[in-house]
């Protein structure tokens, strides 16, 4: 009797210490779930998290409109042109590369009105003002010369052909109705700051020749006609 006693105490303390575990483990559990409950719902501070928006700093320097005169330095803005400048791959650039950009972008109300309203945050234009360009700029007997004075140093160029393979003096302009009532300006052809002169320069020319050749009658066929 007192064997059965002891076995009954003995089974009441492990079903009491079982019946605590698992009164402490649920209470662990319902402690943890407040609490990740009561972190979740906390505000984050600001860059806390993966994908928080950061706040950006503000630049002074946004709203500052660019004061700009024909003296201004050109190169703060203008990276892309300034790299040509000193890249042998772009010949036309590098050979200029000891002048100033006011020595042959001269016409300054046009670039007075394309600087208007610009900010140094601004993307500066992607490509170069070529109609800030004067043609009498390059054709100055100090500089290039003349259309004429041109085609007799270019008189030799093999470079500058069509797709049939003929070869033309790019500074030979040939007079005729289409060609006087059309005549190109040096920045037609030469876009100084452009790597490709001969892409430029047929792009030019294929506006009339748009079959890629410099031949007349290759475009349009001549058919005979009776007489009335």
């Amino acid at each position: 009797m007192i064997g059965k006693l002891a076995m009954t105490n003995e089974t009441t303390n492990t079903a009491r210490k079982g019946f605590m575990a698992l009164a402490v483990a649920v209470a662990v559990v319902a402690l943890a779930v407040v609490l990740g409950t009561a972190v979740g719902c906390a505000p984050k501070q600001a860059g806390e998290g993966e994908g928080s928006a950061k706040v950006p700093k503000e630049d002074p320097m946004a709203t500052q409109q660019v004061d700009w005169t024909m003296d201004i330095d050109c190169k703060t803005c203008h990276t892309t042109e300034t790299e040509t400048l000193a890249d042998v791959q772009c010949p036309q650039a590098s050979e200029h590369g000891d002048l100033a950009c006011n020595q042959c972008h001269t016409l300054e109300t046009p670039l007075k009105e394309a600087h208007e309203g610009v900010t140094y945050a601004d993307k500066p234009a992607s490509k170069a003002t070529v109609v800030t360009v004067d043609a009498l700029t390059c054709q100055d007997p100090a500089c290039h010369g003349t259309m004429a004075d041109m085609a007799v140093k270019t008189a030799d160029n093999t470079e500058f052909k069509d797709e049939k393979g003929k070869v033309q003096n790019p500074h030979e302009y040939v007079s005729n109705e289409q060609h006087d009532a059309n005549p190109p300006t040096c920045t037609d052809c030469h876009k100084i700051h452009s790597k490709n002169l001969q892409k430029d320069a047929m792009m030019w020319c294929a506006q009339c020749h748009h079959k890629g050749v410099f031949q007349c009658g290759t475009c349009h066929e001549l058919r005979e006609r009776e007489v009335a």
